[in-house]
């Protein structure tokens, strides 16, 4: 089992909520401007204002792969987790059993999804380039989320 080379690193504190990275995902993936159709959300808080872009983590451990009845769920040759659509019956096992409550339903299809990265796009994930605010949304190499998160949790905690 191979775990993800690369991640995306989220900075919710740049988000502006723009839905950028919702309709390039769309677009990537189903061939149009249909933010119900990302396999990345944006979850809006209200107070204080925050918005929280979700995405699949592909867990090393990832619980969905073995909630899914049908074994719908696989990981990728990148280290992605995904929905084989052709096995996925829309149960929602996966999006219960999820941590961070990843995988999106396909409002037509019911089946879910999460992302993969773009696989197969030498560009890379259309999302990141669709970002235009600088650092909300970051590809990084996997060995570096963890410190890195680690030091923006550090700088939190820093007395002013």
């Amino acid at each position: 089992m191979e775990t993800r080379r690369e991640q995306l690193w989220i900075d919710p504190e740049k988000c502006t909520g723009c839905g950028r990275c919702l309709m390039a995902c769309a677009m990537k993936h189903h061939h149009r401007i249909d933010p119900g159709l990302a396999r990345i959300r944006v979850l809006r808080f209200e107070s204080p204002a925050l918005y929280v872009p979700v995405v699949c983590l592909a867990c090393d451990q990832a619980p969905c792969i073995k909630a899914c009845p049908m074994n719908a769920r696989v990981r990728e040759a990148n280290g992605t987790v995904v929905t084989a659509t052709e096995a996925c019956i829309g149960c929602r096992a996966c999006v219960y059993i999820c941590p961070v409550g990843s995988p999106a339903v396909n409002p037509y299809t019911t089946q879910t999804m999460t992302c993969d990265m773009c696989q197969g796009d030498s560009a890379g994930p259309w999302c990141v380039a669709a970002c235009r605010r600088e650092g909300a949304l970051t590809l990084v190499p996997s060995e570096s989320l963890t410190s890195r998160a680690a030091r923006k949790g550090a700088a939190r905690t820093r007395p002013t």
